[in-house]
């Protein structure tokens, strides 16, 4: 047997080895995940290209005339199957199980069927009009003149079958949009390469002339070529495209589309606005990027994770996805819970400082108001007894005035902290805003100021010209933060410093001062560690500055001052980190377009 070597072979026996390839994978998948239509029919559609592309590669390998002819008839089993494969494999991949019946499946191989059976017996020269062996370019090649039923039956039914295949996948890709134009646009490389060869060959236009080799099969290559990335780079056998649209492209939710193996295969646009800079890449396992969603993740649970623009708080939903009968994957939801979350966060602490409320009115302001009454009858009868100008009475009567007094301007005091109070749980109703920091802060430095003779307040740094996330209520925070650095110093010469200092996304203000230091329990409600409710001090400027920090989204820190004292920290988020945030998004889903125009 002689045999010829030719650099046309080598991309139709390409074509060959990355079929098997393809098929021995796809085998590899049925049985790891079990049979489903989708694998069946790709599995069957690589199998026959190989059959085409192999016995392709053999009648121009060999220059024995029969096995020549025998490779030519062979060839035509594989190639004239591609076709019907290719609709049943683009049904099954756009999920249209209703069509694939078993008279569908049945009735697209019946004209493959005769043709193949005319082409082996070939009656009245119906499928081949003459064969012969020529000898071209210093090549001996088979050459067949095809007859009126290879037309119809195998050549135009092959062109019929790859316009259907195209409009099938192509309306669906159009539907579900972009995330699933390239795996369309590699399957319909596939389909049109070889096509478009055999309008060439028939057209007799260079190189694809009819006399020299036949290089449709060559043409193969760019097939199995575009199908090996469309299942490797972009799991093509993954999720159908029925994945994306369960997804809901336009969903509020963000989704994720996990394969068997946990890795991403879809997104939507809500996963890079709810995750920001941590949303996940398509391929990669999800787990890299949210460490809660795993094999043995909870259907239902609520998670934190923390953004540019703060702390999101998502729940999040999993369960497992079937195509076919087969569970192929999973489907994990998350919705943006925050802003539910804070209103029960809100209600709870409208609670906690009702109880507050409660305590001020009918405690403490009692209290006052009962030392008050106390006083004034023992007032109302020192004078009406008589007294004869006794001085210690006139003393003690000064003194009782002078008491009265005090306990007064205390109540008028609690009032007030009432009123703030009370601002804060209507504020807290509200999302913080953006506020601009110098003039609330350089304010309340002021107010401070003016208000402690003896005291001094020293700005130690440049306070920026930037928002904070706040609200109008920051006044009372730095306020009470300032008076209470002083009020609470038992140095002769109180000093409190402020400083201020920027970080990615986050604006630090500190409060230094040079007293004995804040006692524990003060520290632990800063700090977050002791709960609002069980709140039990005399003094509520803490209380109120928690209590507004927590509104904020703001984080508190408390450390020791050198040689003596307390730093307070306040770290604010900033309030142009949502619009930079809308920008930088902004830029990339331009970039991202213009990418794919």
């Amino acid at each position: 047997m002689a045999w010829q070597h030719t650099p046309y072979a080598y991309p139709i026996l390409f074509a060959t080895a990355l079929s098997l390839v393809l098929g021995v994978y796809t085998i590899a998948q049925i049985r790891r995940r079990g049979r489903s239509t989708t694998l069946l029919t790709f599995a069957a559609m690589t199998g026959a290209i190989a059959i085409w592309t192999a016995f392709s590669a053999l009648k121009l390998l060999s220059t024995d005339p029969t096995l020549k002819f025998h490779s030519y008839r062979l060839l035509h089993i594989g190639s004239a199957a591609v076709g019907p494969l290719l609709v049943l494999f683009a049904l099954a991949y756009t999920d249209r199980t209703r069509w694939l019946t078993r008279s569908v499946s049945v009735g697209v191989f019946v004209v493959p069927f005769v043709f193949i059976i005319l082409l082996f017996t070939n009656p009245y020269d119906v499928a081949t009009l003459e064969t012969r062996v020529v000898e071209t370019n210093g090549l001996v090649v088979f050459r067949a003149e095809r007859g009126p039923a290879r037309v119809a039956l195998s050549f135009v039914y092959a062109a019929l079958m790859a316009v259907l295949t195209l409009a099938i996948v192509l309306y669906k890709t159009v539907r579900t949009g972009k995330a699933y134009y390239m795996q369309a646009v590699l399957m319909t490389v596939a389909v049109i390469a070889p096509m478009a060869a055999s309008f060439l060959t028939v057209l007799g236009l260079p190189p694809f002339g009819r006399e020299g080799v036949n290089l449709v099969p060559a043409t193969a290559g760019i097939s199995v070529a575009a199908l090996g990335v469309a299942t490797f780079r972009y799991r093509l056998l993954d999720l159908p495209l029925l994945a994306y649209t369960t997804a809901i492209r336009d969903s509020p939710d963000g989704i994720l589309v996990l394969d068997a193996d946990e890795r991403i295969v879809q997104t939507n646009a809500s996963v890079r606005r709810l995750l920001g800079s941590s949303s996940p890449s398509i391929g990669h396992p999800v787990d890299s990027v949210l460490p809660e969603v795993n094999a043995e993740t909870a259907d239902d649970q609520t998670i934190e994770i923390t953004t540019a623009d703060g702390t999101r708080v998502l729940d999040l939903r999993s369960q497992p996805f079937r195509s076919q009968g087969a569970t192929v994957g999973r489907v994990v939801v998350l919705r943006d819970v925050t802003a539910q979350k804070r209103y029960e966060q809100s209600l709870e602490l409208r609670t906690e400082q009702g109880e507050l409320l409660n305590r001020l009115v009918r405690h403490d302001i009692r209290n006052e108001m009962d030392v008050v009454l106390g006083l004034l009858r023992r007032i109302d009868s020192e004078i009406a007894a008589p007294h004869n100008g006794d001085s210690n009475i006139e003393e003690q009567l000064a003194k009782s005035t002078e008491r009265i007094e005090q306990n007064c301007t205390h109540v008028v005091d609690l009032t007030e902290t009432v009123g703030e109070i009370l601002q804060t749980i209507a504020q807290r109703e509200h999302e913080p805003v953006p506020i601009e920091l110098v003039p609330v802060l350089e304010n309340e430095i002021a107010a401070v100021t003016a208000a402690f003779d003896d005291a001094t307040i020293e700005t130690k740094s440049e306070i920026p010209t930037v928002t904070i996330r706040a609200d109008e209520m920051l006044s009372s925070l730095f306020y009470n933060l300032l008076t209470n650095a002083i009020v609470h110093n038992d140095n002769s010469m109180p000093a409190v410093s402020v400083s201020t200092r920027e970080t990615t996304g986050w604006i630090a203000v500190s409060i230094a001062d040079n007293g004995p230091g804040l006692p524990e329990r003060a520290k632990r409600l800063l700090v977050g560690e002791t709960p609002l409710t069980e709140y039990r001090e005399s003094g509520y400027g803490l209380y109120i500055v928690r209590s507004l920090a927590d509104g904020y989204g703001a984080e508190l820190s408390v450390t020791e001052n050198q040689p003596t004292g307390t730093i307070v920290t306040v770290r604010f988020q900033r309030g142009d980190t949502t619009h930079m945030n809308q920008s930088e998004q902004a830029a990339t889903t331009h970039h991202e377009n213009s990418s794919a125009s």
